[in-house]
C-alpha cells in the first residue's frame, strides 16, 4: 500500500491547471472589450455621416429618417452592400449574406434602413468572429486541460496507464455538445439577435424623440455595453463548463480517479450554492453539471479535484488493468511528458 498524496497537493496541482485555463477566458474576454470598443466606434461614426446629412438643428424626426433615399444616395448604399456581401460569404454567414442580397434588388430604400443595415453589419461582423474565436479558445481549453490533468495524476501516484489521445472530432464533438438546452454558438447567435433589435428599437426611439447626434450616440453606447456584458458571461460560462468538462473526461481517462471533491476557492464571488458545496465529494460516474459538478451559475469558476483514499495499492492498481502502464518520474515536468506520450 502506498500512502496518498495530501489533499493540499491535489487542491494545488489542480488549481494550477484550471487557473491556465481561467487565464486564457480572460484574456480572450480583453480581446473581446476592444473588439466592441471598435464595433461601437464604427457605429457612431455611421450615426455621424447620418445627422451630418439628414439633420436639421442637430435633430432628426422619424418623418426625415423614413424619407426615400435619392438616386446618389442609392447608389452610394448599393456600393456599400456589395462591400458587406463580399465580407459575410468570406465569414460563411449564408444567412446575412442572403439578406443582403435581398436589399440590394430593391430600388426604394428609406434613410434609416440603410442606417439600420450599416450598424447591422458591424454586428454581424462582430458576432461571427466571436463564434469563431470562442470555438478556438474553448477548443484549446479542452485539450490542455484533458491532458494537464491526466498528467497531474499520473504524476502525483507515480504511473501512468493508457489513455484515449484527443482529436478535432473528438473536441468539436464535446465543445458544441449542448447544455442546459443550447451550445456556446446558439447562445452567441441568440445574443447577437437580441442587440441587433436592441439597436433598431433604440435608434427608432432617438428620431421620435428627435434626440441630437450624442444623445442617440449614447443610447447605442449604452446598448452595446450591454451586449458586451453578455458575451462576458457567455465566454466566462462556457468556458467553465468546458474546464469542467474536460476534467472529468481527463480523471476517466486516468483510469484511476472514481471520485471528485469540489473546490470552490478559484471563485473570487463565491455564491451561496458553491460555499455550500465546497468539499463535498462525489462519485465521477453521478456527476451532473449544475447540481453537483461546476458550473453551478453564470460565471462560476468553481472547479473540481480528484478524490483519494488515504492509502492506495498500486501493485492492485497494476495487476487489475490489462493495458499498457508505464512509471512516471517525480521530477518530469508536462513539457517532458508530453512530447514523450502526445506529441
Amino acid at each position: 500500500m502506498k500512502r496518498m498524496r495530501s489533499k493540499d497537493y491535489w487542491k494545488k496541482r489542480s488549481e494550477v491547471v484550471a487557473s491556465k485555463q481561467f487565464k486564457k477566458t480572460d484574456n480572450y474576454i480583453l480581446s473581446l472589450h476592444l473588439e466592441y470598443i471598435e464595433a461601437l466606434s464604427s457605429i457612431q461614426k455611421d450615426i455621424e455621416v447620418f445627422y451630418a446629412r439628414f439633420s436639421q438643428n442637430n435633430e432628426i424626426s422619424l418623418q426625415e429618417a423614413r424619407r426615400l433615399l435619392n438616386s446618389n444616395e442609392l447608389h452610394e448604399f448599393k456600393m456599400d452592400l456589395k462591400e458587406f456581401t463580399r465580407k459575410a460569404k468570406d465569414n460563411k454567414n449564408l444567412q446575412w449574406e442572403k439578406e443582403l442580397n435581398n436589399v440590394s434588388y430593391k430600388v426604394r430604400v428609406t434613410r434609416l434602413q440603410a442606417l439600420q443595415t450599416q450598424i447591422r453589419n458591424q454586428i454581424e461582423n462582430l458576432y461571427t468572429k466571436q463564434r469563431n474565436d470562442t470555438s478556438n479558445i474553448l477548443s484549446g481549453i479542452y485539450e490542455d486541460t484533458y491532458y494537464r490533468n491526466i498528467f497531474e495524476v499520473h504524476k502525483g501516484l507515480g504511473i501512468g496507464i493508457n489513455f484515449a489521445k484527443l482529436d478535432t472530432n473528438i473536441i468539436n464533438k464535446v465543445i458544441t455538445e449542448p447544455w442546459h438546452g443550447d451550445n456556446y454558438s446558439s447562445r452567441i447567435w441568440n445574443n447577437k439577435e437580441k442587440l441587433i433589435m436592441e439597436l433598431q428599437t433604440n435608434l427608432t426611439q432617438s428620431f421620435i424623440r428627435g434626440d441630437s447626434i450624442d444623445k442617440t450616440s449614447k443610447v447605442i453606447a449604452e446598448r452595446m455595453e450591454v451586449g458586451k456584458s453578455r458575451a462576458r458571461t457567455l465566454v466566462n460560462t462556457e468556458s467553465a463548463n468546458i474546464v469542467s468538462k474536460s476534467t472529468f473526461n481527463s480523471y476517466i481517462g486516468s483510469g484511476v480517479v472514481k471520485e471528485y471533491e469540489i473546490l470552490a476557492t478559484l471563485d473570487l464571488h463565491t455564491s451561496k450554492i458553491c460555499r455550500s458545496l465546497d468539499g463535498k465529494v462525489f462519485k465521477v460516474s453521478e456527476k451532473e453539471i449544475g447540481v453537483n459538478a461546476p458550473p453551478f451559475h453564470p460565471n462560476c469558476r468553481t472547479t473540481i479535484i480528484p478524490y483519494f483514499p488515504d492509502t492506495i495499492d498500486i501493485e492492485r492498481i497494476t495487476r487489475d488493468y490489462e493495458g499498457e502502464i508505464y512509471y512516471v518520474d517525480g521530477k518530469t515536468n508536462y513539457k517532458q511528458w508530453y512530447e514523450k506520450y502526445i506529441a
